[in-house]
């Protein structure tokens, strides 16, 4: 029998439903409760070989941050599991122990034992640790994790915008620009505070994301979300920096957006998310190889990044829960279609069948070139992130 709103047979949104509850809690949660905590020193080992065992011992603080803010998500959104909540209290003691400097900014690495090893690099450690406070405000029942949960939404939100607080490159140039990641991050903080506790000022500094990522961000004309653009949205394509595309971040950020048009009733919204989605693709796309490229230029010119053709666990995974949820809201062909590719490319290459988890970097032509399971990069965030809200979302379709 077909779904009667999607056209799509009920059967295989069941089965879709079932691989990603197994991805989820018969893989990917157990590997890391297994694997990451460090109930010596604290925290999370953020450095993890391929079959899961430390290889330093160097714990990335916007890692810790990120694996907190899961953990009580799935006590908070899935089930009550006290080794989940015990597993959020371990990395939270470990960061308001360690990770803050006496201005109130965070550390970017920190030795096992709670050391600073580098200084401030950028805004986005913040971003992740005040979500981590203010989700775990609501699995622990602890005022306190709010009240410094609003304390980092106080000194975070107005720096958004200033790309002083976060270096574009390791070196400075003579322009200035509007990052699209700083709306990106308004939105993902502004969002769970949202969810936890609703509050107009909170809706107020989603709306301002969305217009600015509509306004600066999204040019209809190129048909790309630009990620680097000047202060009051021009195009900067005279220089590389203001040519980049990146198709991974472009099809996150239209997700947001969806689930915001989604509260809000916003037909609009989700239709112009919809097109992110599918210019994304479209240019992003490995059209010989299949997987979707990490980074490129607008106009196909070099880029900065040396893996800009490598095929990264990440963009893969946003752009499975962008379909999908785009699917869902417009009953859209076309996006199934992207949604099959995508899923059948992705379960194919990354998931590891020997050590669980996924492989995060791949060649181009879709074999492993990075084995381990954990870096500053790759943590216990965007794969446990999709793989809940699919299951969440198909879930909910065949009860329908």
């Amino acid at each position: 029998m077909n779904n009667s709103k999607y056209n799509v047979p009920n059967d295989r949104l069941v089965a879709l439903c079932e691989q990603y509850r197994l991805a989820m809690f018969n893989d990917v949660a157990p590997w890391w409760l297994k694997h990451s905590l460090d109930r010596e020193c604290g925290g999370y080992y953020s450095l993890l070989e391929r079959d899961g065992h430390p290889w330093a011992t160097d714990k990335y603080m916007w890692m810790t941050g990120r694996e907190i803010w899961m953990f009580s998500q799935l006590y908070n959104q899935y089930e009550k599991n006290p080794k989940w909540l015990d597993a959020a209290r371990l990395g939270a003691d470990f960061v308001l122990r360690h990770a803050f400097t006496p201005e109130g900014k965070m550390y970017f690495r920190l030795t096992r034992d709670g050391r600073p090893m580098s200084k401030v690099l950028s805004i986005y450690t913040e971003v992740f640790n005040s979500i981590a406070m203010a989700e775990l405000s609501k699995a622990a029942g602890d005022e306190t994790f709010w009240v410094k949960a609003m304390a980092m939404y106080d000194h975070l939100i107005p720096r958004f915008g200033e790309p002083s607080d976060t270096p574009l490159l390791g070196y400075p140039i003579n322009a200035q620009f509007h990052l699209h990641a700083h709306d990106m991050c308004r939105i993902t903080v502004a969002w769970v505070y949202n969810e936890i506790r609703t509050s107009q000022r909170f809706e107020n500094d989603l709306t301002l994301s969305v217009d600015s990522i509509l306004q600066r961000h999204w040019k209809p004309e190129l048909n790309a979300l630009l990620e680097n653009v000047a202060p009051d949205g021009s195009s900067l394509l005279d220089i590389p920096e203001g040519r980049m595309f990146h198709p991974g971040h472009a099809i996150e950020s239209a997700w947001m957006l969806m689930e915001i048009a989604r509260k809000r009733g916003d037909k609009n919204l989700v239709q112009t998310a919809v097109k992110i989605v599918l210019a994304s693709l479209e240019h992003g796309w490995d059209k010989e190889y299949g997987g979707l490229r990490y980074i490129t230029n607008i106009d196909w010119t070099p880029t900065h990044e040396l893996a800009a053709n490598m095929k990264l666990w990440w963009p893969h995974c946003e752009t499975l829960y962008a379909l999908l949820l785009g699917w869902s809201l417009t009953g859209k062909n076309d996006l199934w279609q992207w949604y099959e590719k995508v899923h059948e490319y992705s379960f194919n290459h990354f998931p590891d069948p020997e050590y669980g988890e996924w492989f995060g970097y791949l060649d181009r032509d879709g074999s492993p070139v990075w084995t381990a399971k954990a870096n500053g990069w790759k943590g216990f965030f965007h794969l446990p992130r999709v793989l809940l809200r699919c299951y969440q979302l198909l879930d909910q379709l065949t009860r329908k």
